[in-house]
């Protein structure tokens, strides 16, 4: 009976040695490669640069429009972030979604609860803008649960009339006219809707964007497979960042230095956080020159802390997207 169990013991050994040796190389050489050979790559970048590549300094992209300046994704929002005269942003990047009336607004989460006070108005939580009006959602406050340095809510309960004209969900044409009209600025435009939802509002986007003659300053984004599928098939010309699926295999390109065809990658830009992955590192100088060898602009996201905007930085981001553009400013260009 031993016998018996020694030979199972082998047979089931081997089989795992099989399947687990090849996986731990798999696994294992990303994480070497990316750590530990960080300047093994020259710098690359292309000969026709987009404006998404970083000349000097890393440009400075406002997440959310400054969420940690003002509530996020408004009008006030971008008023500061175009007006200040103590600092400037090079990017917007803000978030998509498509009313019930077929409007474009700007909100980052898939329901108006966390930052609208809609479970007060409409009764129940979880609501999508999906399931409003424009005119329905206008009325909500999305400075609500909006919380300031010192800790003070300055908008929490304004209702009605009382609520600003620019304290408000706006709608994506209001926004881009209201950027144009302050000089050439850089988007990045996060469609979050997935669905026939979300490849109407793609739709819709870049008929946009094409109308107002900024295609080329704009990086599509979006965290939906469907929705970057759609984009590539139905719109190939527009400017995207990388795709989720796309950007578990372009890592491990670049982990094994593989050479690809850049007619083959459908991304202008590679839109990541830095370091939160427990195995993927990207936020490397040689993981940002294996993306400018190929045309494609870095951006890292959502970066706040100062040392981590230095760092990536000193490495060659091209853009650091942050909530908190004024301080970034004070730190890489207040001096020059």
């Amino acid at each position: 009976m031993g016998l018996y169990y020694l030979k199972i013991f082998k047979l089931v050994s081997g089989l795992l040695s099989a399947v687990l040796i090849p996986l731990i190389i798999l696994v294992v050489y990303p994480i070497i490669a990316g750590l530990f050979i960080p300047k093994k790559l020259k710098e690359e970048k292309p000969e026709n640069h987009s404006p998404f590549f970083a000349s000097g300094k890393a440009q400075i992209g406002a997440h959310r429009a400054g969420a940690g300046i003002a509530p996020e994704n408004t009008p006030m929002a971008f008023d500061i972030c175009l007006n200040n005269p103590d600092f400037k942003v090079h990017e917007l990047e803000f978030d998509l979604h498509r009313t019930k009336d077929g409007k474009l607004i700007l909100l980052h989460d898939k329901t108006l609860d966390r930052t609208t006070n809609a479970v007060e108005i409409y009764g129940r939580k979880n609501i999508l803008p999906s399931e409003l009006t424009y005119e329905e959602i206008s009325r909500l406050n999305p400075g609500e649960n909006f919380v300031a340095d010192d800790g003070s809510m300055p908008f929490k309960g304004l209702r009605g009339d009382d609520i600003p004209a620019d304290l408000r969900i706006p709608l994506l044409e209001e926004i881009i006219d209201k950027i144009e009209s302050r000089g050439e600025y850089l988007y990045s435009i996060d469609i979050k809707d997935s669905g026939e939802t979300g490849m109407k509002a793609a739709d819709e986007l870049i008929e946009l964007i094409n109308k107002k003659g900024i295609a080329d300053r704009v990086m599509v984004a979006t965290f939906n497979t469907d929705i970057t599928k759609y984009l590539t098939k139905f719109h190939p010309e527009t400017q995207r960042s990388i795709g989720v699926r796309e950007g578990i295999i372009f890592y491990f390109a670049y982990a094994f230095n593989s050479k690809l065809e850049k007619d083959d990658l459908g991304f202008k830009a590679v839109q990541i956080p830095a370091n939160q992955y427990v195995i993927l590192r990207p936020a490397t100088e040689r993981f940002i020159r294996y993306c400018h060898k190929y045309g494609i602009a870095v951006q890292f996201w959502t970066i706040d802390d100062e040392k981590e905007i230095k760092r990536l930085n000193d490495i060659g981001a091209d853009c650091i997207i942050t909530n908190v553009p004024d301080k970034m400013y004070n730190l890489l260009y207040k001096d020059q």
